[in-house]
């Protein structure tokens, strides 16, 4: 009895699993809901390391994965007798084992070539629908016509996730337009939400995201880029950067980037959107801390102990600072120290020298998610917390797609037998 039921599972899981994975994406503009599917594939990947232990030792994306995981986490675990607030940072710490037991869940959904195809046709179109749905929205609120959560901006807003998926979604255009050339009208629609977001994070990143897009068109694809298709790219975000910059607040965000570059410390705070005294104080922490950090998700809590009188966050609330220094490298040096940084250097390097592998052997499908992970973790960022549950999310469910279109679909391994 046992065996049969172990058997409809891995049957349902294999035939079906890839919808489970498609609506982690699906959900994402949903607040907190993008949890779910993550919580649902990790309790089915317990059940499948329970029923198949030997099938899940075997897989040939295991150690890429362990590799990932120890590099990441390891320096957590590091930092807990030193957090700041051991509690928060002990939940931050376990909870992050719900990320190798959905990997489990999603070997086990991608192992079939049917599979993988339905899983990047519908996954692009699941993306199309919050690009739309996102457009429409603020269609609507900028003619004064819709209230309610703002989807597009704040802290779940899509335009981030847009942004590290773009070579992605873009790989699923090119794919698609070889059917139905139409489809490049989604294009603009995409590119817009990304603007609309209001992140200059978000912005280089999408373009770091169109240029391994074009990369890998050019050097793995072999497509002959003609002035044509470039015209088209160059139109496209032509007009997603003029629609989105019919909203006032985008083109103040936009003058306010001149100041980078004036070597005035007022301007430059302002074009960094005040960040210049969080980054001071993370140094200062870092400094102090710098063997094993202050505990995953610590910034918060000691940000008033290293805080200036006048810092403009501690006027605001002078209880507790903002919730991370709002850059990748300084939030893993803060919080987990010279440990964390190592740790993440080695898991960067692994993953380059992983995706150039694939580059190498035409991994097509492989490719354009593993670019997005070096996206997600490329030591410029300054967007969402590396260690919060929605940018980790997200980060190690495009970890789990790459590593599970990296190892060799079950039909070529039985080719190859």
């Amino acid at each position: 009895m046992d065996n049969a039921k172990h058997g409809k599972f891995l049957h349902w899981t294999t035939s079906y699993g890839w919808l489970l994975v498609v609506s982690f994406a699906l959900v994402l503009p949903l607040r907190h809901t993008f949890e779910l599917p993550m919580a649902v594939m990790a309790v089915a990947g317990l059940w499948l390391l329970i029923s198949q232990t030997r099938a899940v030792m075997a897989a040939p994306a295991g150690k890429p994965f362990l590799v990932m995981g120890a590099c990441l986490w390891l320096p957590m675990l590091a930092s807990l007798p030193d957090a700041v607030n051991f509690s928060r940072a002990m939940y931050t710490t376990l909870v992050f084992l719900r990320f190798p037991l959905a990997a489990i869940f999603v070997m086990f959904a991608l192992q079939t070539a049917d599979s993988r195809r339905h899983l990047l046709l519908w996954l692009g179109w699941a993306m199309s629908l919050n690009a739309v749905c996102v457009v429409i929205q603020a269609l609507l609120e900028h003619a004064g016509l819709a209230g309610g959560p703002n989807l597009f901006s704040g802290l779940r807003g899509l335009g981030f996730a847009m942004a590290v998926l773009s070579p992605v979604y873009l790989y699923w255009l090119w794919r698609v337009a070889q059917q139905w050339r139409w489809i490049w009208l989604l294009l603009p629609v995409y590119l817009v939400d990304v603007f609309l977001c209001g992140r200059r994070a978000a912005w280089i990143m999408l373009a770091v995201g169109i240029a391994l897009w074009v990369v890998q068109l050019i050097r793995v694809e072999k497509v002959q880029w003609r002035w044509k298709s470039m015209a088209a790219l160059v139109l496209s975000c032509a007009l997603a950067i003029g629609a989105a910059m019919q909203l006032p607040e985008l083109s103040v965000r936009v003058s306010q980037t001149a100041g980078l570059f004036s070597g005035n410390y007022e301007q430059t705070n302002n074009a960094t959107s005040l960040r210049l005294p969080i980054w001071k104080v993370a140094v200062r922490v870092a400094r102090d801390h710098w063997i094993n950090g202050i505990g995953p998700r610590g910034f918060r809590y000691i940000y008033k102990q290293y805080g200036e009188k006048d810092d403009p966050f501690l006027a605001d609330n002078p209880k507790v600072g903002p919730t991370h220094p709002h850059q990748l490298l300084l939030e893993i040096a803060t919080e987990t120290g010279l440990i964390g940084v190592v740790g993440y250097l080695i898991a960067l390097v692994y993953w380059l020298r992983l995706a150039l592998a694939a580059a190498r052997e035409k991994m097509h499908q492989a490719l354009p998610f593993m670019a997005a992970v070096l996206i997600a973790i490329m030591p410029i960022n300054a967007h969402m917390a590396f260690y919060a549950s929605f940018w980790s999310c997200i980060t190690w469910w495009l970890i789990m797609l790459s590593l599970a279109f990296w190892q060799p679909s079950r039909d070529a391994r039985a080719e190859s037998a």
